[in-house]
C-alpha cells in the first residue's frame, strides 16, 4: 500500500477517506504518509452512507479507499463515479478475498491501485500481499529480497497441515484472546519491511483452485449459517454468487451474547473472532463501539462440523 501511494503522488496533509470502520494497520500506513484521516460512515451492511459522502466537501481529499469487506464485494460502480465526480483516487482494499471476477471486473484490479493478501485466505501460505497497479503508470523496477522463511514457522506450518487434532489443542490451550477489546492488536509493532513472496508461497499462490475455493467456502458457510440462526444471531452478508470471502460475519443481541459465542468457539477449538483492531489514536465514538461490538467473524478457511448447527 504505502509504495502503491508513493505511485499515486499523493499530497502530504491532503485527506484520505477511510471507512469508519478500518484496522489499525490500514490507519497506520496512511498517518505514516502524512496524510489527514476523515472517516465516512457505514450502514449495517457495512456499505458507505452515501448521502453522507456526497455532501462531503472534498476540496482537500486526494482519495478514498473502499474495502470488500470480509471479502463480501462492494457497489464497486458507486465508488468509480464517486471519485470520477469529485475527481480523487480510488484505493481498493480486497485483503478480505482474492482476484475473483465478479459482474465483469476483478476485485483488487478495479480502484487506481488494489491490494490483496493472499496469505489470509489461504492455510499454507508463509506469505503474501500483493499490490495491483491500475492506471497507466512507468513502474520503477524494485530490488527486493526473498521473505525468509524460518524452520519454525515451516514446522509449525506443517504440524498445522497434518496433526490438525494435535496443533488445535496447542492453538487453544490457556485463556482465549479478549476479543471484546476494540484496541485489541493497536500496540503492536505493525512496521513491515517489503520483500518478495517467499517462493513456495508464490508457486502457491500460482496453482490456486478458485473453483474449489468457492465450493468449499460455500459448505462452510451453510453449516455456520445454522449455527448462526439457531443460536438468535443475524447475519450480515448473503453470500453471493462465485465470492471466496474470508468469514462468516454475524450480528449477536448484546455484548453479553457476543461473549457467550466468545467463549464457546474457545472451548470448541472453533476460530471466532472480532474484526478490526481499532487505531488507538482514533478513539470510536459510543455508538460505533455498541455495535461494533456485537459482530462475530468466524473464519471459512476452518471445518465447522455439522453437530454443532445447534442452540447451545
Amino acid at each position: 500500500m504505502s509504495y502503491g501511494l508513493d505511485l499515486l503522488k499523493i499530497r502530504e496533509n491532503s485527506k484520505i477517506l477511510l471507512p469508519e470502520i478500518i484496522c489499525d494497520v490500514a490507519v497506520k500506513v496512511f498517518t505514516k504518509k502524512n496524510l489527514k484521516i476523515q472517516f465516512y460512515k457505514l450502514n449495517k451492511n457495512f456499505e458507505p452512507n452515501w448521502s453522507q459522502l456526497e455532501n462531503l466537501n472534498c476540496k482537500n481529499v486526494s482519495a478514498i479507499l473502499m474495502v470488500h469487506f470480509f471479502g463480501y464485494p462492494q457497489n464497486f460502480t458507486k465508488f468509480l463515479n464517486f471519485t470520477k465526480r469529485k475527481k480523487i483516487f480510488l484505493i481498493e482494499d480486497n485483503c478480505h478475498s482474492l482476484p475473483i471476477k465478479y459482474r465483469n471486473r476483478v476485485l483488487g484490479k478495479i480502484g487506481d491501485i488494489g491490494i490483496d493478501s493472499p496469505r489470509k485466505i489461504i492455510n499454507e501460505l508463509y506469505s503474501g500481499g500483493r499490490l495491483f497497479v491500475n492506471f497507466n503508470q512507468k513502474l520503477n523496477k524494485i530490488k527486493l529480497d526473498y521473505f525468509e522463511l524460518k524452520k519454525k514457522d515451516i514446522i509449525k506450518k506443517k504440524l498445522k497441515e497434518n496433526f490438525k487434532t494435535i496443533y488445535s489443542i496447542y492453538k487453544f490451550k490457556g485463556n482465549r484472546p479478549n476479543f471484546e477489546s476494540p484496541y485489541l492488536y493497536s500496540d503492536q509493532d505493525n512496521d513491515f519491511k517489503v520483500k518478495k513472496i517467499d517462493k513456495k508461497s508464490l508457486n502457491m499462490i500460482k496453482k490456486i483452485n478458485f473453483k474449489h475455493e468457492v465450493i468449499q467456502r460455500k459448505n462452510i458457510y451453510l453449516k455456520i449459517d445454522r449455527f448462526v440462526k439457531s443460536n438468535n444471531m443475524k447475519p450480515i452478508f448473503k453470500l453471493k454468487k462465485n465470492i471466496i470471502p474470508m468469514y462468516y460475519v454475524a450480528q449477536t443481541r448484546n455484548l453479553k451474547h457476543t461473549k457467550k459465542i466468545f467463549d464457546w468457539g474457545w472451548k470448541n477449538k472453533i476460530q471466532i473472532v472480532s474484526w478490526p483492531s481499532f487505531y488507538k489514536k482514533f478513539k470510536i465514538s459510543k455508538e460505533l463501539k455498541s455495535r461494533w461490538e456485537k459482530y462475530i467473524c468466524i473464519p471459512l478457511n476452518q471445518q465447522f462440523p455439522k453437530k454443532y448447527g445447534k442452540r447451545i
